[in-house]
């Protein structure tokens, strides 16, 4: 009986042993599912951010790069599978749950060079891509009225921003009208210091709503993204923004976004700025990872 004891004593403690094992097993997997299962509700987005492309190398730096290294970095997104979007199209996304592709990115050009139509344009239609680009008002209407199209240092003018929305190829956004600027004692369209809100909002919505109001008078059209300069943002700023009726903006903060049917994921959108020091390899095994 002595054994008989004994024996029955050690199958109870392997059934407890057991038991427990299976206990923890489950609670690990059970707290594994709940962390896991919010990211079925949304998706990763990558924003790469470009301003002027130029063909001399000896101006290539942090925010120029060469035709040839664009090329390359559009050759990486098709051929890794990933498909460019719009502003439009991702706030339509949230908003109205038009499908998206399975691997979306969106590729962006600030201030509205001209050489983004002389030099990015081909080469978008070259891979079927689209882009977004956000002008300075003051820009475009400065060589509107002087009408210069040099690549070297040309913006884009009204009628060109017109052919370029009638190409589908190209997406416009609202980048300020005069406040891309470090003038004043304001970087871009930060808030001072000692600035009343009441002034900051006038100051802010005035400036946004004249390039509203151009869009609308030169190609009757009115964007839907904001555009921060120099990535600079006042947190007085997100009342103003959403007041005016933008859906989305876009900040200069490096990073992944991560969408959500929750509109307020669609500000301060981050992006990842492309300098000319790095390979395309390199560039997006970085901010993709």
């Amino acid at each position: 009986m002595k054994v008989h004891f004994y024996t029955l004593k050690l199958n109870y403690k392997l059934i407890i042993s057991f038991l427990s094992i299976c206990l923890i097993s489950s609670c690990v997997f059970a707290y594994s599912f709940v962390i896991a299962t919010p990211k079925e509700d949304g998706i990763s987005l990558p924003i790469v951010m470009y301003h002027s492309i130029l063909k001399d190398t000896n101006r290539s730096n942090k925010y120029v790069i060469t035709p040839s290294t664009l090329e390359s970095d559009l050759e990486y997104i098709y051929n890794n599978g990933y498909t460019t979007i719009t502003m439009s199209e991702l706030i339509s996304y949230v908003y109205e749950d038009t499908p998206l592709p399975e691997k979306p990115i969106i590729i962006t050009f600030d201030d509205g060079y001209y050489n983004n139509l002389g030099y990015a344009v081909p080469l978008l239609e070259k891979y079927n891509m689209k882009a977004v680009i956000s002008i300075v008002g003051q820009y475009t209407d400065t060589y509107t009225n002087t009408d210069e199209a040099n690549l070297n240092y040309s913006y884009l003018r009204w009628k060109d921003v017109k052919e370029l929305m009638n190409s589908g190829v190209i997406e416009f956004q609202n980048h300020t009208y005069n406040l891309h600027s470090n003038n004043s004692g304001r970087i871009g369209c930060s808030k001072k210091s000692f600035e009343s809100l009441e002034t900051y909002e006038k100051i802010l919505a005035n400036d946004i709503q004249k390039l509203q109001q151009e869009f609308e008078k030169n190609v009757g059209y009115t964007p839907t993204t904001f555009t921060y300069p120099f990535g600079s943002i006042s947190k007085a700023s997100f009342p103003i923004i959403k007041k005016l009726g933008f859906k989305a903006s876009l900040s200069c903060a490096s990073g992944i976004n991560y969408i959500t049917k929750n509109a307020d994921c669609l500000y301060c959108l981050k992006r990842n700025n492309r300098p000319s020091s790095i390979s395309s390899e390199a560039f997006f095994e970085k901010i993709l990872k």
